[in-house]
């Protein structure tokens, strides 16, 4: 089966700073340029990949973000982005039309419990984001992380969802490496809050199968569920294959145009796509961005919730955009 995802990590450069992430406090190093990234788009599409999800880093950073994206469309990729907003409103007219999937981060419903997560003043600048966004008819989601620290107030994330007509997508914080706090992973209390919302608020979702495997105590390395080698290619910023995903990365393998045939032939990647989600770093691990692509690989009760939840997501955003 092709892979059906690339993360491609457009830069590690970040004009915020989160508590809660480590990126921007990365050596960002020298980024790959456009033609090197056009090469390795062209080699996803030979391996297969439909969808990528250009990240960072904030990729509006990239002064070619809106040629890339253009670049990406030709070719007859699906998009996302997911920004702070912070470059938004000075970037929206390059990338208008050219992103599928456009998220807007938000870490609380206000202000200053947005800004302090942060670490900078842009809750305002999210508000007009989304008001620009849709006025170029655009289809923003607020994609709000939800943690040990604001699971009791996400209602009120619905809620700015609601009122800003757009709807709010809730990601379970998850544990990767030590950069991380692991305390983060829901607890009954969390999980209870986050159903409760999706339910009270119509403009709210999550993914179901995502909860479970969470609830579940996450990638078991004597039964690996974790597909990350076989479901997403991710590749770094200055041109590297990070194996086996990018938040476990055990090394980086220079590209240097040869993408499709390192993924297909490499010894190397042969050697995590057998070992993935059986390493010591593996057990345990929560990580949605590779394992809701897993999940489309096997058919077991994360498969058939896999299933159900995009096939529900689908139906209420379309009968918002109805509404909107």
């Amino acid at each position: 089966m092709a892979p059906l995802v690339a993360n491609y990590y457009l830069t590690y450069r970040c004009n915020a700073r989160c508590h809660f992430c480590n990126i921007w406090a990365l050596e960002p190093g020298k980024e790959a340029d456009f033609e090197t990234i056009k090469h390795n788009l062209q080699d996803l599409r030979r391996l297969g990949v439909k969808y990528v999800d250009f990240t960072g880093g904030e990729p509006l950073l990239r002064q070619d973000v809106g040629q890339i994206y253009t670049e990406a469309k030709r070719q007859g990729f699906y998009t996302s982005m997911t920004t702070n907003t912070i470059l938004y409103p000075h970037k929206a007219k390059e990338i208008q039309g050219l992103v599928d999937f456009l998220n807007f981060s938000l870490d609380g419903a206000d202000a200053e419990t947005h800004d302090h997560s942060r670490g900078v003043k842009i809750f305002d600048n999210l508000v007009e984001s989304v008001k620009i966004a849709k006025s170029l008819g655009e289809f923003p989601v607020l994609n709000h992380t939800v943690t040990a620290q604001n699971y009791e107030r996400i209602d009120e994330v619905g809620e700015l969802g609601k009122n800003l007509g757009v709807r709010v997508w809730l990601n379970p914080a998850f544990t990767a490496h030590e950069h991380y706090n692991s305390n983060k992973n829901p607890t009954p209390q969390m999980v209870a809050a986050i159903e409760a919302t999706a339910k009270k608020y119509k403009n709210v979702g999550y993914n179901k199968a995502a909860l479970a495997f969470i609830e579940a105590g996450g990638n078991d390395t004597k039964n690996p569920r974790c597909k990350a080698v076989d479901a997403v290619i991710a590749i770094s910023p200055n041109d590297e294959l990070l194996l086996p995903c990018y938040h476990f990365a055990q090394t980086g393998v220079p590209i240097q145009g040869r993408l499709y045939e390192l993924y297909r032939e490499s010894k190397e990647v042969e050697n995590y796509r057998q070992s993935q989600g059986k390493l010591k770093v593996c057990e345990g691990c929560t990580v949605w961005c590779y394992l809701i692509p897993s999940f489309f690989m096997g058919v077991d009760k994360y498969w058939w919730l896999n299933q159900v939840t995009y096939a529900s997501e689908f139906l209420a955003r379309k009968r918002f955009l109805q509404r909107a």
